[in-house]
């Protein structure tokens, strides 16, 4: 199955006409300002008002979209140029980072490790070895690791007095 293209060619002539309309409508709307800026200004040496005044209202609207289309057609490569400006300093800061932040990547991994380490493990209330998490007896001296509580059924560690899960009395 053949993969579709992400930018289709609709997709490129709709750039291209935005790169080629977008600077046109501007550098008109520009000289429509223009004119009637200049026009606006040395009619103060007359008597008569300006009579290109009305320019600054087709020039304006002219020069917003010429500034929208230009946009449109040119954001690709701008943002193209932007991310290869910043993606080296990213890659320093990262690297920065991770070296200078290892120690303590480690440490929080050893802690992590030793407190899953824990809660695998079973201790003995009577000789305080470690056992493994399924262990019903204790390697060491055999003592029961765990109650089973006749009232739930559900285990509970050897020195419990009540059923962590129906309250009960295990005695």
């Amino acid at each position: 199955m053949e993969k579709k293209k992400f930018v289709t060619e609709q997709h490129e002539k709709t750039r291209t006409t935005f790169r080629v309309l977008g600077p046109i409508f501007l550098v008109v709307g520009a000289i429509c300002m223009l004119i009637a800026f200049i026009d606006f200004f040395s009619a103060f040496n007359e008597f008569e008002g300006p009579k290109y005044f009305w320019l600054f209202f087709v020039g304006m609207p002219l020069l917003f979209v010429g500034i929208v289309l230009t946009q449109a057609g040119f954001a690709g490569a701008i943002a193209q140029y932007g991310s290869r400006e910043i993606a080296p300093v990213a890659k320093d800061t990262f690297n920065y980072l991770a070296s200078e932040t290892a120690s303590g990547v480690k440490e929080i991994s050893k802690a992590i490790h030793e407190g899953t380490n824990s809660t695998h493990s079973i201790t003995c209330v009577k000789c305080n070895a470690k056992n493994s998490s399924d262990s019903k007896f204790c390697k060491q001296c055999g003592d029961k690791l765990v109650q089973v509580c006749h009232h739930c059924e559900k285990e509970n560690s050897s020195d419990a007095r009540y059923c962590n899960y129906c309250g009960k009395s295990l005695g």
